[in-house]
């Protein structure tokens, strides 16, 4: 079993809003399985990047979307042919905010339409999909987070954890539920190495968790390169 990093996140935001620099991971089971699809920003260069990492796109046969936000779904459509799994309160939820966006900015409600051309499969409680990959329902942050435990590796936890400064205090924001997502971060903290939403592994040491290594963006423009580091 073997987790990639397709893109690591970086835990930042901007006086514009959240950065949006989020984790997706590729695992290699029995199947090869997608954890998330990253944001718009990404989009252009997402197939470009898997065949970088030696995975060639039409052979990601499984898409686990952790929830339906701007930065983890929304290139979903980008494999069409593969199946993907949603959990049935994430699929409820979007559908609620369809009706008042302003419940839930970040949550992708017009992707709704496109799911009836996909592979769907809605999935309640927790389940293995797949030898050693079993999906955990961290509600919180939105009602139906789903995270993947990878048996001898740890657990992708999307935004139920979403940074090193996420480990304690108060739930980062935004945030459907607190007192759901500290319960979900409390299960989190019981594994031995956590892939965070927005940010690079961590990995327990002693009675903490230290990152795996440092979260790095670059910013381009006209005149060069502005490296972000931390």
């Amino acid at each position: 079993m073997e987790v990639i990093p397709f893109w690591t996140g970086f835990p930042g935001k901007t006086q514009r809003g959240y950065l949006g620099a989020s984790s997706a991971y590729v695992v290699q089971a029995a199947k090869t399985v997608l954890y998330d699809t990253l944001g718009f920003a990404e989009r252009e260069g997402l197939y470009g990047r898997l065949e970088a990492l030696g995975i060639p796109p039409e052979t990601v046969e499984v898409v686990v979307i952790s929830h339906l936000h701007f930065d983890h779904a929304a290139n979903l459509d980008l494999f069409p042919w593969a199946e993907v799994v949603l959990h049935r309160l994430e699929l409820a939820h979007a559908e609620e905010v369809a009706k008042n966006p302003m419940a839930d900015p970040a949550c992708l409600y017009s992707s709704l339409y496109l799911l009836d051309h996909f592979h769907l499969k809605v999935v309640s409680g927790e389940r293995e999909i797949l030898p050693g990959l079993r999906l955990i329902h961290l509600p919180g942050h939105t009602p139906g987070l789903v995270g993947l435990e990878v048996e001898g590796v740890g657990v992708l936890a999307s935004d139920a954890v979403k940074s090193r400064f996420d480990l304690e205090g108060p739930p980062a924001l935004p945030c459907w539920n607190p007192q759901l997502a500290l319960e979900s971060r409390a299960r989190i903290l019981r594994y031995h190495r956590l892939f965070p939403g927005h940010d690079v592994p961590l990995v327990r040491k002693g009675n903490s968790f230290v990152p795996e290594a440092r979260a790095e963006l670059s910013l381009f423009h006209g005149e060069g390169e502005v490296k972000l580091s931390l």
